[in-house]
């Protein structure tokens, strides 16, 4: 019975390695699904969904991998208090009908949250270009609060706090900054090192379609993401502080109006 059991639980390991996203199996692209290629940046997509956004170097390598941008997919909850709780990727549900591939132009997977809320993603890939599409597919138990699919893209901290005081450092920080265009028309820019609800607050918990990141410490890489009818973008920040301390990009598509998930989110690396 205990050789059994053993053998079942391993079976079971097994499958739920093998319901992850199709990977390489070689170098170099060793655990990743998807991969857009081009001059200025890579994009990866690993077998548990998660995106990277790479910037490069004149040269082609890399920038440091502590600027690399995260994308995640995730669903929102709002409970009867106004909290936001995030029902995380059940990684095990992921499946794709396409191979690993290092050159696409559209690919689609499925999978569930937690909650067992089941999602569709769309993912397009055309030059400095990749678009993300979603949509909910079924609510599974997580039928009693608005739910919402959420995309999102993580800017880590850009500087350390000892390279603050440099004066090449000084002068990027105040060049740095965001331009964005709420849905009803109007733009503002953002400086970077002030925080993101500083007083008039035109932006924070706003409704955003354009969304425009110039921060010196990406090395001249500029960041332009935006949002098609049906959907929006919203800008947030972990605390208080500036933007130079980390902030997300996070998009949402309006089930109710899009409820094939047609609308877009793309993200433009110039």
């Amino acid at each position: 019975m205990v050789i059994q059991s053993l053998c079942l639980l391993i079976m079971l390991g097994g499958s739920s390695m093998n319901a992850q996203l199709p990977t390489f199996k070689g170098q170099p692209w060793l655990g990743y699904f998807a991969v857009h290629l081009q001059r200025d940046y890579q994009f990866r997509l690993d077998s548990e969904g998660e995106g990277t956004v790479v910037p490069l170097q004149k040269s082609g390598e890399p920038i440091t991998k502590l600027l690399h941008l995260p994308v995640k997919i995730f669903i929102e909850e709002k409970l009867p208090d106004g909290k936001i709780v995030a029902r995380a990727l059940q990684v095990d549900s992921l499946a794709s009908a396409s191979p690993a591939t290092e050159r696409f132009d559209k690919l689609t997977f499925t999978g569930k949250t937690a909650g067992d809320a089941a999602f569709e993603v769309t993912l397009e890939a055309q030059g400095a270009r990749v678009r993300y599409g979603g949509r909910i597919t079924d609510k599974g138990t997580l039928t009693t609060n608005p739910i919402q699919l959420c995309v999102q893209v993580r800017f880590p901290i850009a500087y350390r706090p000892i390279d603050l005081d440099k004066k090449d450092i000084i002068k990027e920080v105040k060049d740095a900054e965001l331009k964005v265009t709420r849905l009803d028309g109007k733009r503002f820019k953002l400086p970077a090192d002030k925080p993101l609800a500083e007083p008039p607050n035109e932006v924070a918990n706003k409704d955003l379609n354009l969304v425009d990141v110039e921060i010196g410490a990406w090395r001249g890489t500029e960041f332009e993401f935006s949002a098609t009818p049906h959907s929006a973008i919203r800008l947030e920040t972990p605390d208080s502080e500036g933007l130079l301390r980390g902030f997300f990009v996070k998009w949402y598509p309006d089930a109710a109006t899009d409820p094939k998930g047609e609308s877009r989110f793309q993200i433009e690396v110039k």
